[in-house]
């Protein structure tokens, strides 16, 4: 969801008066992408990476959301052409919430993950 603020110039019907309501904020540059859409993680029609977890489960994501995101995203995706990336130094939920923060843009952690979310997050830059 965009919001988009401008200026805009109200004058009354008779032109005897007018009144500029300046620009809240100028729009900035649009940076693509901002929400990918959690619901498109572990998609298998666009899932053409597996993340394997510590618990040896896996799931389905996207290489171009996660590289857009993450250099090194990019370069096991890139330079060592990898589809499958394990990430077991890190629990299955901290994984997922990262990679959701990746799709949407948010990050939501409760105080018990927030360690482990800073150390993946600095892992995965």
């Amino acid at each position: 969801l965009y919001t988009i603020k401008f200026e805009v110039a109200i004058i009354s019907v008779s032109n005897t008066m007018s009144i500029t309501v300046p620009a809240l904020s100028t729009v900035p540059p649009v940076s693509v992408p901002c929400n990918f859409g959690v619901e498109n993680l572990h998609d298998e029609f666009h899932g053409n990476v597996s993340i394997e977890f510590k618990d040896s489960t896996s799931m389905r994501a996207s290489s171009l959301v996660l590289s857009w995101n993450s250099e090194v995203f990019t370069r096991l995706f890139t330079e060592y052409r990898q589809s499958k990336v394990e990430i077991k130094d890190f629990s299955k939920d901290v994984v997922v919430m990262f990679l959701e923060s990746l799709y949407s843009g948010d990050l939501l952690v409760e105080e018990s993950h927030f360690r482990e979310i800073n150390k993946i997050s600095h892992a995965f830059r």
